[in-house]
């Protein structure tokens, strides 16, 4: 067996790059940026308005005037206008461009207009841009302003849309299948023997792969049948950018996935890992048109598929896109942990934010791997290393929140 680390670095490395392609700005949501944006034009293109008031001439404040004569109204979304004289102001609202001779403006709550002339109090810090968002004082023409190697979210929309920019060059969204065997799993909608059980793990999967940006899954079970594995593998093969297989990869009669995956020339990278739960996960990759396609295979108990999943999966696909490596999360045990075995312990754990800004996680109990009943009320996982068998309270380990 291979250590947790050596699984991650011999996942991480050998993942490439996936290829790109231009969608509509309402398809970006979600993907991975792959381009440079840039600034059209000066941001704000401008010197605007950031309140409703009266824009005037700071000068002729400071020098003594608190009258002034309102020429007229400079409403948002209109060009540009010009005072008069700067003994003159222009009613402004919020976003409209500030008049020519004026350089800064007053709140509407310091102004009182009667008979078309605005009142000032004394005491106004009045000076040049009070109150005005300058023309470039966000960004010149051409910065850039989004680098590639990033996930496209209502923020990224936003700056996008503000520079014109209707398409956007994303990574390709990989179709991924979610396979998995048994003879013992029927649909969910079937009533099950009692030798049966519903399918769930490629539901589950399937779920979490989309909560976390991978909206093209399909679904696939196979009979406990050798040939009828091989066939729809290799068919799979030719048009899914990824498998992702739950069961039938430990030391069954039954377990057929590990010998029919290198007969279809998938290169195996490892299949044994030294962790609990989890320690049957197979890894390997299969060639396709120059590429080098990932393939998991990971335990058929619930809660061991869906730890392996969110622990060696979700990053791989994550780094396959483009996007950096997420930030690893910590949290403090709230109790002492003994756990001998010389195994990394992936324990699931509910989280305990407290006001102090720390996150604390409180270990839940569950009965065996496929207990996942119990492991539904966890908000994650916490990584506790397999060199040490005592774990203090208040220690912090590694914590893995599950895909929402």
């Amino acid at each position: 067996m291979i250590t947790v680390q050596e699984a991650e670095k011999l996942i991480l490395d050998s993942i490439g790059e996936i290829e790109t392609e231009t969608v509509s700005i309402d398809a970006a949501l979600g993907r991975c940026l792959r381009e440079p944006i840039l600034a059209d034009r000066a941001l704000p293109p401008f010197d605007r308005a950031t309140l409703d008031g009266i824009a005037i001439n700071s000068s002729s404040y400071n020098t003594g005037q608190r009258k002034f004569k309102v020429a007229g109204t400079a409403p948002a979304g209109a060009v540009q206008q010009e005072l008069p004289d700067v003994k003159s102001c222009l009613e402004i609202m919020t976003g409209a461009p500030l008049p020519r001779l004026a350089d800064c403006v007053v709140k509407i709550e310091d102004i009182e207009i009667k008979n078309d002339i605005a009142h000032l109090p004394d005491g106004l810090q009045l000076d040049f841009h009070t109150a005005v968002h300058s023309q470039g004082s966000d960004a010149k023409a051409g910065k850039e302003l989004l680098a590639p190697q990033r996930l496209v979210t209502a923020k990224e929309i936003a700056i996008a849309a503000s520079v014109g920019k209707s398409e956007l060059v994303v990574s390709k969204s990989p179709h991924i299948a979610i396979v998995s065997t048994g003879d013992e799993l029927v649909s969910i909608d079937q009533a099950p023997e009692p030798h049966q059980i519903r399918r769930s793990n490629d539901i589950t999967l399937a779920a979490a792969l989309k909560s976390s940006g991978f909206a093209s899954v399909e679904l696939v079970h196979i009979a406990d049948d050798q040939e009828q594995i091989e066939t729809k593998l290799r068919e799979l093969m030719t048009r899914c950018d990824s498998l992702i297989l739950t069961g039938g990869i430990s030391k069954g009669k039954y377990d057929y996935i590990p010998e029919t995956l290198a007969k279809l020339g998938v290169s195996i990278r490892f299949q044994w890992v030294s962790q609990r739960p989890g320690k049957p996960m197979w890894y390997g990759q299969f060639s396709r048109d120059g590429n080098r396609l990932p393939v998991f295979a990971l335990p058929g108990n619930p809660v061991s598929c869906f730890t392996c999943l969110r622990r060696y999966a979700i990053p791989a696909l994550e780094k396959w896109v483009g996007l950096p490596k997420s930030q690893p999360v910590y949290a403090k045990l709230e109790h002492d942990l003994t756990f001998k075995p010389e195994l990394t312990l992936f324990l699931p754990a509910v989280a305990d934010p407290r006001p102090s800004g720390e996150l604390w996680v409180k270990p839940a109990l569950f009965n065996t791997s496929g207990d996942f009943v119990s492991v539904a009320q966890t908000d994650g996982f916490i990584e506790l290393p397999k060199a040490r068998k005592v774990f203090p309270e208040g220690e912090a380990f590694q914590f893995y929140p599950w895909p929402r």
